[in-house]
């Protein structure tokens, strides 16, 4: 009779293992879950990013541009400019064309040809045909950079577009 008391006692202990690994699976369960659902809920978010470049008569991408001018003839020409706002605010911007010789550090610290002010908000999209008129002969660079406000004053956000052209 003794064996069979082990037994009994031997399957009373399993049976209360066995409850005990239940709870203990189920709290970590659920402690990982409210883990989980504070991570998603208050992990810090990227800021996004702006997007700039411009496009061609054919609404392309890319270097499908004169890049040779004659004064008299076709020394004015519109490049359409492209602002995208990803970042997850309304945010201001400052798009400043430099027409320049020589390009080495952005931004280009020369005078201002042109420049455009606009508002953009989440996901929003700025498009516009920039004329540009050259008037002397020589090698330049058409510079369009984005600035972006921040406190009340612009700030170079490192997008930049450059077209490279011949006048003559």
């Amino acid at each position: 009779m003794e064996n069979g008391d082990d037994q009994v006692v031997m399957i009373e202990f399993k049976k209360n293992n066995i409850k005990k690994l239940a709870i203990v699976l189920t709290v970590l369960i659920i402690i990982c879950s409210i883990v989980i659902v504070s991570v998603i809920m208050y992990a810090p978010r990227s800021e996004g990013y702006n997007e700039m470049y411009i496009v061609d008569a054919q609404n392309q991408a890319g270097n499908n541009f004169s890049q040779v001018f004659v004064i008299g003839q076709n020394n004015s020409f519109d490049v359409q400019v492209v602002v995208v706002n990803n970042k997850h605010i309304l945010n201001n911007y400052q798009v400043q064309v430099k027409v320049v010789k020589d390009t080495f550090s952005f931004p280009v610290n020369t005078s201002t040809y042109e420049a455009y002010e606009f508002t953009l908000d989440t996901k929003q999209m700025w498009s516009y045909q920039v004329p540009v008129v050259l008037s002397e002969e020589g090698d330049f660079s058409v510079v369009f950079e984005l600035f972006a406000e921040k406190e009340g004053t612009y700030m170079f956000t490192g997008l930049y577009c450059v077209l490279h052209v011949n006048v003559v």
